[in-house]
């Protein structure tokens, strides 16, 4: 593959989730910036959930055990960034409440789940490297 990637201008207010039922998390969401694309090794994409709405529960461990996971990324580095509502990731050995304006890190070698724990939808940025698709 050529890889002369080129700067891509998206506007998010634009974007059309993917419906739960499709998503791999189970929640709505659109991967914006994907490798196959964009030749990007960057996956970039936005998230939508209702209050009580919760993904799957999804591993970034080196090998996938369907009883720690319901979804398997591999071992990836991956961020959020929020922008509205209020969520709770629990992951392995603890939880982080999440609000607007707030980012978070999710390191290789575990398990996570999300939780929109407000009374509003919630809407965040999320990345993920190496790219997923």
């Amino acid at each position: 593959m050529d890889r002369n990637p080129r700067p891509v201008h998206v506007k998010l207010a634009e974007l059309t989730p993917v419906d739960a039922g499709s998503a791999p998390t189970k929640v709505r969401i659109n991967r914006i910036i994907t490798r196959a694309e964009h030749q990007s090794e960057l996956t970039q994409g936005v998230c939508w959930m209702d209050p009580g709405e919760q993904t799957n529960r999804w591993s970034s461990r080196e090998s996938f055990d369907p009883a720690e996971a319901d979804h398997w990324y591999g071992p990836v580095d991956e961020t959020y960034y929020i922008i509205r509502g209020r969520l709770r990731l629990t992951w392995d050995e603890g939880v982080f409440d999440l609000g607007p304006d707030d980012t978070v890190y999710l390191a290789p070698g575990w398990t996570y789940h999300l939780e929109n724990v407000g009374d509003e939808p919630a809407f965040f940025v999320y990345n993920m490297t190496p790219a997923q698709e």
